[in-house]
């Protein structure tokens, strides 16, 4: 009798197992219809009493094929920076629209300065000639006899002559290129380097 019920057990064990084994193999073309069966252990009897856990299968989240393709299609931008060239350019000067003369330059209209000069001392022998030359608007306009020999009566007369015909003669010529006077040679001579040394220093 316990031989019976021993066949018996092994009997619906071994069908249980079959039957557990074709609902596994169904299950799994179910799953994946394109894998193969391969089957190269049998299941142990110890793990049919336990519930089979199947994985899900791993849904692949990287992005398809044609994206990758569509992306090394893509024309890769270059990495040359931007050179930026500063070309420096002059700054262009304004010039005031009007621009005022100062007032203490001399105008000149003629060959000389505006002023008056002294010139040097020279010797006439029996006295010193001394004179100044005064300028206006550019002319020689006048000639100021600073000394000259009087203290004799005759350098007196001879001088009283000679004087007014020398600042003459020196204005009406523009320069100290004058005839000598007659009688009054020493002073003719020293008042021409005189006036000379002046207008030297007045020439523009």
């Amino acid at each position: 009798m316990s031989s019976i019920i021993r066949m018996i057990k092994k009997f619906f064990v071994s069908a249980f197992v079959v039957v557990t084994f074709v609902a596994y193999v169904l299950h799994e073309r179910v799953v994946n219809p394109e894998g193969s069966l391969s089957v190269t252990t049998p299941m142990p009897i110890a793990a049919i009493t336990q519930p089979i856990q199947v994985a899900p299968t791993a849904t692949s989240t990287s992005a398809p094929a044609f994206a990758t393709e569509e992306t090394n299609l893509r024309p890769t931008p270059t990495a040359t920076p931007a050179q930026l060239v500063l070309v420096a350019t002059p700054t262009p000067q304004i010039l005031p629209t009007s621009t005022a003369l100062p007032t203490s330059t001399p105008e000149i209209n003629g060959q000389y300065k505006d002023g008056t000069y002294t010139g040097v001392e020279a010797n006439a022998l029996y006295g010193w000639v001394q004179v100044a030359a005064v300028v206006q608007n550019g002319q020689l306009t006048d000639v100021q006899f600073l000394q000259y020999p009087q203290d004799r009566r005759t350098s007196v007369r001879i001088n009283s002559r000679a004087v007014p015909n020398l600042q003459s003669e020196a204005i009406q010529a523009q320069s100290a290129n004058v005839d000598i006077v007659s009688g009054a040679t020493l002073t003719s001579r020293a008042f021409i380097q005189s006036l000379q040394s002046a207008l030297d220093t007045a020439k523009a």
